[in-house]
């Protein structure tokens, strides 16, 4: 409820029901992506408003930002040490990913690391060679065609 998105979209404008910003993380590639609820009315608008806020990422965020995020990921990681589940999930990606179990210790180290001008760097980068893959549910009438969408994140 904290997040550019959802302040931006859902507190300042209106624009949607919920909204998040979600990552799923591989050897060697990702997915970025948001996930939104919004009336037909609403998402012509609400899509180059999404990609705007993307975007800004890439010129301003503040160490105090990051900071704060750091402490969300931390605080979750070590909370789902409390779930047998969750743990079991992690050691399965790890050993996927790594080909090891990773220590918590090495995993907090890293999340430390993490900082305003690398965050700046890697939106730069996703925003730049963007090749957004777009699912929609619902009446979709007036949500933007794939090219009006792929050209919000060149502009």
């Amino acid at each position: 409820m904290s997040s550019r998105l959802f302040q931006e979209l859902r507190e300042k404008r209106g624009l949607c029901y919920s909204i998040y910003a979600f990552h799923w993380a591989f050897a060697d590639s990702g997915i970025l992506g948001v996930a939104s609820a919004t009336g037909p009315e609403q998402v012509a608008e609400l899509v180059p408003v999404i990609i705007e806020e993307l975007k800004k990422v890439t010129q301003n965020i503040t160490q105090e930002e990051v900071t704060k995020v750091r402490n969300q990921i931390r605080a979750g990681l070590l909370m789902s040490l409390e779930s047998p589940t969750a743990r079991s999930g992690q050691l399965a990606r790890q050993q996927i990913l790594f080909g090891r179990p990773v220590a918590m210790q090495e995993t907090l180290e890293r999340i430390n690391k993490i900082d305003a001008k690398r965050v700046k760097q890697i939106a730069l980068e996703l925003i730049q060679d963007a090749k957004p893959t777009v699912a929609a549910l619902g009446p979709i009438e007036k949500m933007p065609d794939y090219q009006t969408i792929k050209q919000h994140f060149a502009s």
